[in-house]
């Protein structure tokens, strides 16, 4: 096995094959296997893609059909896919996101970074300076867990993930304690201002990843939603893009 990677209290196995693809777009020096963990144990497995398997596969991407599909089988994950670095990073990214639901915890298309283990996750749409505010709060001491995919466990960690938007941000971080979870706003000044529980619950869940059919039910993943909010709430965060966003965000965390 060429890659064995934790996720929180769960490992994925990856197959020699996906690893040369992989190499190309992720970095998981942070997320290797330190030993047995009790949590869910997955194989992710690369397989030729073709007519049949994508017909009755999950596609990894519906507006990337040529990516392929994938398909959950029990503590398998096994991906149709091309040998496309994208692809292999797509599928990795769904595995990722079982393992994460399997714990009970919601994957986000988010950024995060760690104050001395406490933890600042960074939601917005696409374009909203997530990874600008990242890059900003790395540069003020902060270690990166992910600017592009982390999870949210329901023991309070957030899950640090092999994923990066940006080449220039390499996730060095494994692990940290959810401390302060925002809302990116691009503006002229920094501030912050707490956003009520029923709008923050529907924009955490905007940047949920859904889960494949037959894991976790779409009520289920509200409920973690709400819990997530229920235990630090969530701040509209406006800032500038300026190396101050990262020094403000740094005392909002330590703040908390």
């Amino acid at each position: 096995m060429g890659l064995v990677l934790t996720v929180g209290e769960g490992v994925i196995e990856v197959d020699d094959g996906l690893v040369p693809l992989l190499e190309r777009r992720c970095v998981w020096s942070h997320l290797r296997a330190a030993g047995p963990a009790g949590g869910p144990r997955l194989r992710l497995c690369g397989r030729p893609v073709s007519s049949e398997t994508f017909a009755r596969g999950l596609p990894l991407d519906a507006r990337r059909p040529e990516w392929g599909a994938l398909e959950v089988e029990a503590e398998r994950v096994v991906a149709h896919i091309p040998a496309d670095p994208f692809a292999a990073e797509a599928a990795l990214r769904a595995a990722v996101l079982v393992s994460v639901l399997r714990q009970g915890g919601l994957l986000l298309h988010a950024a995060a970074v760690s104050f001395a283990g406490k933890a600042l996750v960074i939601v917005g749409p696409s374009g909203a300076g997530k990874s600008t505010l990242a890059r900003a709060a790395v540069a003020a001491g902060g270690a990166l867990l992910s600017d592009e995919t982390v999870g949210l466990l329901p023991s309070g960690q957030v899950q640090g993930s092999p994923f990066r938007s940006d080449p220039d941000l390499v996730p060095t971080c494994a692990t940290a304690r959810l401390t302060r979870l925002v809302w990116v706003v691009k503006g002229p000044a920094e501030s912050v201002s707490p956003v009520a529980a029923p709008e923050a619950v529907r924009l955490l869940l905007q940047q949920s990843y859904r889960p494949p059919p037959g894991t976790v039910s779409l009520p289920e993943v509200t409920a973690r939603a709400v819990a997530q909010v229920e235990r630090v709430g969530l701040h509209r965060f406006t800032c500038r893009k300026s190396p101050e966003a990262g020094t403000f965000a740094r005392d909002f965390v330590g703040a908390a």
